[in-house]
């Protein structure tokens, strides 16, 4: 009987886990779509309507001498590099060969490029954690940061990933003005935030006050709990 129970209630967890899994992979997956739609109008656009604007100059120009052309090679060069990198984030091999610190690493960089706010990041390097816990743990992080910057009026953000005897400590701080737990807890994600790291066999918990706020996140590295 309660062999009986005990597999019934792995095999929810596990679906629990399945659907938080492919929930995660469709939220990165429509934030990197319309960052992606973004870079391509505002960036990649510009670039190849700089490298059109060189070769036409150097089309009126042969008989000089055609830097433009060389110029124009290189910015086209840029172009479909940029191009290149921003497509195969869509891909399905992206997921499958999802890494936490390069993701977030992308993320920072473009928050920190608005000027707004200043993310810092510090790491241990590779995590030893498989790339669908990683997918879930990144958009934990990302839901922790996206509060601090519209809920807390943050201007300053620390994320601190270290391993500690087989378990990642992941530290979120912020400076901003804080925000009441209990009634947040329905709001702000924090109770997605809970369910999610829950299923990973983890922890979270929350350290506010009006001069801040600091989430404290343990995560088992090896953990069968959803093994088959």
């Amino acid at each position: 009987m309660k062999q009986h129970v005990y597999l019934k209630e792995k095999k929810s967890m596990q679906e629990e886990f399945e659907n938080q899994l492919m929930k995660s992979q469709i939220e990165v997956q429509e934030m990197t779509s319309n960052e992606l739609a973004k870079e391509l109008h505002d960036n990649v656009g510009q670039l190849l309507s700089c490298t059109k604007m060189f070769i036409g100059i150097t089309q009126r120009s042969l008989a000089q001498i055609p830097d433009t052309l060389n110029l124009a090679e290189e910015t086209l060069g840029k172009a479909i590099n940029e191009l290149r990198a921003l497509t195969k984030s869509m891909d399905k091999e992206w997921l499958e060969q999802f890494d936490l610190i390069t993701n977030l690493e992308n993320e920072i960089n473009r928050i920190n490029a608005a000027k707004t706010i200043r993310i810092n990041l510090s790491h241990c390097g590779k995590l030893g954690l498989d790339t669908q816990k990683q997918i879930i743990l990144f958009r934990i992080t990302q839901e922790a940061i996206q509060n601090a910057i519209k809920h807390a009026d943050s201007e300053n953000i620390s994320i601190n990933i270290t391993t500690i005897l087989n378990t990642i400590d992941l530290k979120i701080y912020d400076d901003g003005k804080g925000f009441d737990l209990e009634s947040a807890n329905t709001g702000l994600g924090i109770r997605n935030m809970k369910q999610r790291i829950g299923l990973l066999g983890g922890s979270i918990c929350w350290d506010t006050s009006v001069y801040g706020s600091k989430i404290n996140i343990q995560l088992p590295i090896n953990d069968d709990k959803y093994e088959n």
